[in-house]
């Protein structure tokens, strides 16, 4: 029977390939409408209203998705000199305390999004719908990046006391 925190590393591989497909599938039509926008605009002289509302929204969602899957892959810029220096035990205790910090900060973001999202009432004109959409990038993009890291903690720590 599986542990839970192999249950919950399988969910979150699950999830990062459907936020891959999901960001790869944003960027096609976010530069293909950005594409179509630009020969529309000079060579037809014809403008898409929608084209800049329609990739600011695709934007947000591949920066606050693409968070996650470039956290995965640690792909973020660090500092790896004082973890470097120091004895296993205290690399373990920073990591921990990195790990901690940045789920802090994670839940904090997307309760800051959820707010946001909550008090906007404006609508996108140009795609008839609600900016609500916008801000929903922010908070769901952090929840996710929290559940990451709470199975991050849960690996360290399980790697950690063997």
């Amino acid at each position: 029977m599986p542990t839970f925190s192999k249950l919950f590393d399988s969910v979150l591989q699950g999830l990062d390939r459907l936020l891959i497909l999901l960001c790869v599938a944003a960027l096609v039509v976010l530069v293909s409408v950005i594409f179509f926008a630009v020969v529309m605009r000079y060579a037809f002289n014809a403008p898409l209203i929608f084209s800049f509302d329609l990739s600011t929204l695709l934007f947000a969602w591949v920066i606050f998705v693409g968070l996650i899957i470039a956290d995965h892959d640690d792909s973020h810029m660090g500092l790896d000199l004082i973890p470097m220096l120091a004895n296993v035990q205290l690399q373990n205790t920073l990591i921990t305390l990195r790990y901690l910090l940045v789920l802090a900060l994670s839940i904090y973001l997307a309760w800051i999004g959820y707010q946001l999202f909550q008090r906007t009432g404006a609508q996108i004109s140009s795609l008839r719908i609600s900016a609500r959409w916008l801000y929903a990038a922010m908070s769901i993009g952090f929840a996710l990046l929290a559940l990451s890291y709470i199975g991050r903690i849960l690996r360290h720590l399980a790697g950690w006391r063997r």
